[in-house]
């Protein structure tokens, strides 16, 4: 072995080793380094110049110094546990992954000591596999879609396995391909297997199985448990299992369970982790009806009751179902219900992970400038999907719409693009997802296929065809324009290079179809050599679970009014290294706009997680509160049996209106309710700093006078509903808060970037040189009946116009700027809107200096009032 390969090896295992029993990752570092040089210098002379050069690369390749991001959790038991790191810091299981994720894999340091730690709070709440104690403990782990969750939850049975546990079983969905790809993944990075030639794959490249670690799986790749097992092997030495959640699958699996505990007098420690683990776990019945607990809950349930030694951890990126199941549920023969009671764990967002905020502007920023990845399907699109309705209606698919042909186009950009940059040989996705129904995408699939063929041809043989000006145009018009203006800077290349690439990428792709009626299957690991490059066209099976490695193009249209089903549907998220730009999504306006809201949500529960886990909250203590939409359900109706709404509370949030209603009453009603304000305010003309923005402020305003605005302007399905926070902000007063208000009515800047020019506008006895230029890079909506979306109207730093510069200086984070706004002092910010933009235009409303939309934004202080709002909250948490 090199001396400098022996030198970061020694270094690293003993880094670990002193990282799990030190708080500082400089003094393990020391400590390692002196170990290492001792070793290596057993072999030979290592000069202090070298041993300085070497320790300099160790640091910047491990990361040391590096923040890492901090996981916060809620716990029951608050006290000290059994379980310590250096348990596994240098066991057989974890630190042959943790060498495979870093020697093998290449994963940056960071991302595995994220694993590394978060997987050390997890162990901290289950029970302790050595002691013959009954223990039951069941938890959640919060992450993110396409997010690592399945890496994280190797790095957990991995270190289960170390300190004792015999049994692990995975429940891995509902579908064959899902189920499949998790036991290969766990086969590689948990068992180490050989190849037929006998070579080492996976973990076992690092230290293949000794006789004391030999880990038996009753099920593989190709087989889910079925009913030969019984009465062959003991359970009693470390054992693996990865199933479905399906009826016959856990029925057999409980009765084989309950045979070898009766047959063995077992009595062995089991961790059960439920990935997806709001589908199908969550109990569903009624107990209106006094129903039975639904079969696949009721079976998990009926497996954890077998063992007196059992700990459940399930995973997933929505746990709105898993935090509404009632604590009080038991039954004598299922046991009690899967209420995550004594552990809550939010995963850091990993590094380089693209979610909904690189999709959407979550922090809803005016002045947000970065190009949209959306693209809005036309009524030529629409209107063939909103026909089918039933799985007899595949007959109306007749031919590929226009945008999905495009799609089709944008996909073979991708590809050729990326490839020039040096992404060759890079598995390489696109979704279709329109129909639930089989013989839908069935058909959608050999359209799709014959429609591909000919574009293929055209590009190959045709120099001079339409489709290659198509595809041309669509290079120049969409790809070249979004990857100049992209924040990140990625190299940029002529349409005769990537025409060249073209033809060569034609040949290399396939077109799947993904359902139970299909053969084909989504087997990215047979295609590791040169990738696959495939269009998957499919429907609930691509929706859940499974991973669309290279995932860039999605033609989508099939919405949900379901939080979680909308969420775990957008299999758009995930790793995009290099190629963000490139990406597409193909949808609705509606479907868009409820991904977006869905994108705020998300950030907002998960903050509201995070500070409660910081004040110490425990699981049963509180339930994460979930933000609720005006026409969307957190999750099903009987996933929701628990849940209750009460009053929101608006503290410590910025609210702006982005809804807009169609029809001129609506902007007639707040024109003349904004002018009746105006008239009873004393404003005064400012600039505020440097910028150059007008501003007309009164900064003595009674909230009596903000709640007449309020009750007289309208909203429409905006969470900054106008008589929402009217009746907060009565709520407030009465605990002696929000009583002084300072309103601010904004004036557009002429000469700014919106280039719309002046619009003059008179608000009664205020006259303004010009209206706030917003919207401009919204279309103007196909369908007249819905509200218009125009985005953010708030710009960086607006809400906080009236708190002293000097104390907001150096803080980054909004929520910090927030804190400084007293709790009596409120600020209600006015934008009369500039109407000459395209969705604005596109309404049949006279607009003038006399009427114009008219948007608000109010920054609320944080509150000292008990908080409960209209988020959807547990009623069975106390």
């Amino acid at each position: 072995m090199e001396f400098k390969t022996l030198f970061e090896k020694t270094f690293a295992t003993n880094y670990y080793n002193v990282k799990s029993v030190s708080k500082s990752q400089q003094e393990a570092a020391e400590k390692a380094f002196e170990l290492a040089r001792v070793m290596v210098s057993g072999f030979g002379n290592l000069d202090d110049s070298t041993f300085e050069m070497w320790s300099l690369e160790m640091f910047k390749k491990y990361k040391i110094g590096a923040d890492i991001p901090k996981i916060n959790i809620m716990h029951l038991n608050k006290g000290k546990s059994w379980y310590k790191p250096e348990m596994v810091s240098n066991s057989f299981f974890w630190t042959r992954y943790r060498q495979y994720l870093t020697q093998i894999k290449g994963w940056p340091m960071e991302s595995v000591e994220a694993i590394d730690d978060t997987t050390n709070e997890i162990m901290k709440s289950l029970g302790n596999p050595e002691s013959m104690e009954p223990f039951d403990n069941r938890g959640i782990v919060l992450g993110f879609v396409q997010s690592g969750k399945t890496a994280n939850f190797t790095g957990l049975i991995n270190k289960a396995y170390d300190v004792g546990y015999k049994l692990i079983i995975v429940l891995s969905g509902i579908h064959n391909d899902l189920r499949a790809q998790t036991q290969i993944r766990l086969n590689q990075e948990v068992i180490g297997t050989m190849d037929k030639e006998g070579m080492p794959i996976g973990v076992a490249q690092i230290y293949q199985n000794t006789a004391n670690h030999i880990i038996t799986s009753w099920t593989t790749e190709e087989n889910d448990i079925s009913s030969q097992h019984g009465g062959i092997r003991n359970l009693n030495s470390p054992t693996l299992m990865v199933v479905k959640k399906n009826k016959t699958v856990l029925e057999s699996l409980r009765d084989q369970l309950i045979y070898h505990r009766n047959l063995y007098d077992l009595d062995i420690p089991v961790l059960i982790v439920d990935d997806e683990a709001d589908q199908a776990s969550v109990d569903t019945s009624d107990p209106n009806k006094n129903e039975d607990p639904k079969t696949i809950n009721r079976l998990i349930r009926q497996i954890l009751e077998i063992f007196n030694r059992k700990a459940y951890v399930g995973y997933t990126a929505t746990p709105f179902a898993n935090l509404l199941i009632s604590t009080e549920a038991k039954t004598d023969e299922e046991g009690q219900d899967l209420y995550p009671k004594d552990f809550l764990v939010g995963l850091p967002k990993p590094k380089g992970y693209c979610g909904p905020e690189e999709f959407f502007n979550v922090e809803e920023d005016a002045e947000d400038k970065r190009p949209s990845l959306i693209r809005h399907l036309r009524v030529e699109d629409t209107q063939i999907f909103t026909t089918i309705k039933k799985k007899t209606d595949a007959e109306k698919f007749e031919e590929v719409p226009p945008q999905m042909r495009e799609a089709i186009m944008a996909f073979l950009l991708t590809i050729a693009i990326r490839n020039l940059r040096g992404q060759r040989n890079n598995h390489n996705s696109m979704l279709i997802h329109t129909s639930r129904f089989k013989d839908v995408q069935s058909n959608v699939k050999d359209e799709v296929a014959r429609t591909f063929e000919a574009i293929s041809h055209q590009i190959q043989y045709n120099p001079k065809s339409k489709v290659l000006t198509e595809v041309k145009s669509l290079f120049e018009e969409d790809f070249q324009l979004t990857t100049k203006e992209w924040p990140k800077e990625n190299p940029m290349f002529s349409w005769d290079e990537v025409y060249e690439e073209l033809k060569r990428v034609v040949d290399l792709i396939q077109v799947f179809e993904i359902n139970g009626n299909s053969k084909d299957a989504l087997a990215y690991n047979q295609y590791k050599e040169n990738g696959l490059n495939v269009i998957a066209v499919g429907g609930d099976k691509l929706s859940r679970g499974l991973t669309l490695e290279g995932l860039s193009i999605t033609y989508y249209f099939r919405n949900t009014l379901m939080y979680d089903t909308l969420m775990q549907m957008g299999r758009w998220f995930g790793y995009r290294n290099g190629y963000m730009d490139l990406c597409r999504i193909y949808t609705s306006e509606e479907i868009a706009s409820n991904f977006e809201h869905l994108a705020i949500a998300m950030v907002e529960l998960r903050e509201e997680f995070d500070r409660l886990a910081q004040m110490g909250k425990t699981p049963s203590e509180y339930a994460v509160k979930m933000l609720s939409h005006p026409s969307m359900t957190l999750t099903s109706p009987l996933k929701m049996k628990n849940a209750i709404s009460s009053n929101i509370i608006y503290g410590g949030t910025l609210q702006q209106t982005r809804l807009f209603d169609t029809s001129e009453q609506f902007y007639r009603t707040n024109m003349q309710a904004t002018v009746r304000l105006v008239d009873n305010l004393s404003l005064s003309k400012t600039n505020f700093g440097k910028g150059k923005t007008s501003y007309y402020v009164d900064s003595n305003v009674k909230a009596e006078i903000v709640k007449d605005y309020l009750s007289n302007y309208e909203t429409r399905g905006d969470k900054a509903d106008s008589h929402l926070m009217m009746n907060y902000i009565q709520l407030a007063n009465e605990n002696r808060e929000l009583l002084n208000w300072t309103v601010a009515v904004v004036e557009g800047d002429p000469a700014d970037r919106s280039q719309l020019g002046e619009y003059p506008v008179n608000l009664g006895s205020l006259f303004l040189e010009s209206a706030v230029g917003r919207g401009k890079n919204v279309d103007a909506p196909i369908d007249k009946s819905n509200n218009i979306d125009i985005k953010a109207i708030v710009a960086p730093n607006q809400e906080f116009i009236d708190i002293d510069p000097d104390k907001i200086k150096g803080i980054r984070k909004r929520e910090e700027k927030r804190k400084l706004r007293p709790r009596e002092r409120g600020l209600l910010l006015i934008y009369p809107l500039n109407p000459n933009v395209d969705v604005f235009k596109s309404l049949n409303v006279p607009f003038s200096d006399n009427l114009v939309p008219i948007g608000l934004s109010i920054s609320f202080p944080f509150t000292d009032i008990d908080e409960t709002d209209v988020y959807q909250i547990n009623k069975t948490v106390q």
